[in-house]
């Protein structure tokens, strides 16, 4: 299977330049998701699976700075087994073994050493930051 090219998109704002990577999917619980909102409600705009998930994009941005690269959230990584895969949903296989996110920053022309400073989402661990 031929990996998907992921999908970047490039706009400037003043002195900074931030490409969005599309880094992948996940797949997380529908009711979890929209709270109190109820599911007929939410569910006219985005259908859940039959596991009652819904389909969630994981974007990362590279912003071009002055004082070097900024990198802010790292997707899901590859390092999860199949289990986890699977309940979470987790779809950001790129080329040879690399994750969506390292496809992007190499089809902008960087690589993972390249970046100067990364910005987690998320200051604790969670099961798709860890």
């Amino acid at each position: 299977m031929t990996a998907p090219t992921p999908l970047v998109e490039r706009r400037k704002i003043g002195d900074f330049t931030v490409h969005a990577i599309q880094a992948g999917g996940q797949k997380l619980d529908g009711g979890a998701m929209f709270g109190v909102v109820p599911k007929p409600l939410w569910e006219r705009r985005i259908r859940a699976d039959e596991r009652n998930r819904i389909q969630l994009g994981m974007r990362c941005l590279l912003i071009e700075h002055p004082s070097g690269l900024v990198l802010i959230d790292t997707g899901a990584g590859n390092k999860e087994n199949e289990k986890f895969k699977d309940i979470y949903g987790l779809e950001n296989e790129g080329a040879d073994g690399a994750t969506l996110l390292e496809d992007g920053l190499k089809q902008i022309g960087v690589t993972p050493p390249d970046v100067t400073l990364v910005i987690r989402k998320s200051a604790f661990p969670t099961p798709l930051t860890s």
